[in-house]
């Protein structure tokens, strides 16, 4: 993955501005610049996360260690 798109979407993110960062991300995974495993965690971690785990989400993706970050979204009524 080119250290580019991580950076865009990193910026992106740091701003605010979820739909901008989905945005490169799918084009990324649309031209195959992105694993798609990956793709969607890190999809996954901008639609529902919250800064910290979208950050740690980038991070761990431009580390390159296949496996080493998985967004698991928890849904707060489960554990009341």
């Amino acid at each position: 993955m080119k250290k580019q798109i991580l950076t865009e979407i990193r910026n992106c993110v740091v701003h605010g501005d979820r739909t901008a960062a989905l945005n490169t991300l799918r084009s990324a995974i649309d031209h195959d610049e992105i694993r798609l495993r990956d793709g969607i965690e890190l999809m996954l971690a901008v639609r529902q996360g919250s800064l910290d785990v979208m950050l740690e989400a980038v991070d761990a993706i431009s580390w390159g260690v296949p496996g080493a970050y998985r967004y698991v979204p928890k849904a707060d009524y489960a554990f009341d």
